[in-house]
């Protein structure tokens, strides 16, 4: 009898993995640069979703709330993060990091600035402020920052040369994002990340609370029509 029921209760697990495993094209949709829009209550209702159909029309709904221009707005501030905030040499396109995601969902920031450090030197690298830097278009369309942000090209390719003459020992890129204006109000983070693998982190507690704070104000705020 024992048996049987440790069998049934290893079906019930083995059917729910099914389930869970059910999406197809949506697979990870919600990690992607439209779903860092999803505000916590529709993470809520996408953590129910478990066929394809379903996804589609959750991001139908998705997508039709947050007006005509949205897809386009997104898919214009994720090339400008892979083209300036992945870190040469890693696998990792900035569009898929903390530090991208930041700029996807608040646009471009009013200043910005990259410092390298190891734990025998350090060298810091100030970008200059330039116009339109990651959007070419307003990033009121998706709850963004505005225009007018500081240009993060001297945050990509061109900082590795200072990374690669510092010697030994693991080396971490600190990118300092400064927001004059966000859904969530005025706000300066630092996101640190390791220049082997592109994977970054908030460099604090209180940056990640920021962060959080922006991030679910931003989603909030892409939304156009209910």
């Amino acid at each position: 009898m024992k048996t049987r029921l440790l069998f049934a209760a290893g079906i019930l697990l083995f059917s729910a993995s099914l389930l869970a495993d059910g999406l197809v094209k949506f697979k990870g949709w919600d990690n992607s640069p439209q779903g860092y829009f999803m505000t916590r209550a529709e993470r809520q209702q996408w953590a129910s979703v478990r066929t394809d159909d379903e996804a589609q029309r959750f991001v139908d709904t998705f997508l039709a709330s947050r007006g005509p221009g949205f897809a386009a707005e997104v898919a214009s501030r994720v090339e400008q993060a892979d083209k300036h905030l992945t870190i040469e040499g890693t696998h990792l396109p900035g569009s898929k990091t903390l530090r991208g995601k930041l700029v996807i969902l608040l646009g471009a920031p009013s200043s910005f600035d990259a410092s390298d450090f190891t734990d025998r030197s350090s060298v810091h690298q100030d970008s200059p402020i330039m116009a339109n830097a990651l959007s070419g278009g307003s990033s009121g369309d998706s709850g963004g920052g505005g225009k007018g942000g500081a240009d993060l090209g001297a945050g990509g390719s061109d900082m590795s040369e200072g990374a690669r003459t510092m010697g030994a020992g693991r080396t971490i890129r600190s990118f300092h994002f400064g927001f004059a204006s966000t859904p969530a109000g005025p706000m300066e983070v630092t996101i640190n990340a390791d220049t082997n693998t592109g994977k970054d982190r908030p460099r604090g507690k209180d940056d990640s609370k920021r962060l959080d704070a922006a991030f679910e104000a931003a989603a909030q705020a892409s939304i156009k029509t209910k």
